[in-house]
């Protein structure tokens, strides 16, 4: 089963300055379009991607308008192709939605994990962590239950991942018996100081 990449995930753009031109239609730039979707997708995984979205300067900020641009996975390399859309206009300020295509530019997806997940809470409660401590807790959890020890990837080991309550994450199970690959979801119910809970879905057949 292949494990998901950050190339699914849709991120918001938060609330970001415009710029009027002399028809009235409020602008941006490509740069400043790049700049917010690396930061939206940075908050989400926990590593900052390489965005370029042209070096038009003059970019028409319209409800539902769209702006093609190209990701770089820093963990991986590939190059993904990636849209932002325009969502909202409210005076001044933009905002809007970026979601990058599943699989890399002229390649098989790459493996790094995929996050899916609300919005951060209010009160900023959130805990950065590995990827490789959250597949190791994974592990200890199933292997008390099982009573063996699955191998559990949720990507690079030094990919760092920001977590919060009502966070998922996805990750795979490698079934030590068999070697079939599932799906893994992980739903974060608990932060307390770098300490947190967590609860598991297992998908019931391998290559969910």
């Amino acid at each position: 089963m292949p494990i998901r990449t950050l190339a699914l995930l849709p991120a918001a753009i938060g609330l970001l300055g415009l710029a009027a031109c002399s028809l009235g239609t409020p602008t941006v730039t490509a740069a400043d379009v790049a700049d917010a979707a690396e930061d939206a997708l940075e908050s989400e995984i926990g590593s900052r991607p390489e965005i370029d979205c042209g070096e038009d300067d003059s970019i028409a900020v319209e409800e539902g308008a769209t702006v093609d641009c190209l990701l770089n996975d820093p963990a991986t390399g590939s190059e993904f192709d990636a849209t932002v859309t325009f969502t909202g206009v409210d005076g001044g300020e933009w905002n809007a939605d970026v979601e990058v295509a599943s699989e890399p530019n002229g390649g098989e997806p790459t493996e790094p994990a995929e996050t899916e997940s609300s919005a951060p809470p209010a009160d900023g409660t959130s805990l950065q962590i590995e990827a490789s401590r959250l597949a190791e807790a994974t592990a200890d959890a199933l292997e008390a239950q099982m009573g063996s020890r699955p191998e559990i990837d949720c990507g690079a080991a030094d990919l760092n991942i920001t977590i919060y309550v009502d966070r998922q994450t996805y990750c795979s199970l490698i079934d030590p018996a068999t070697g079939d690959e599932y799906e893994v979801t992980i739903s974060v119910t608990k932060i307390e100081g770098d300490q947190f809970e967590f609860d598991i879905e297992v998908a019931e057949t391998p290559g969910a």
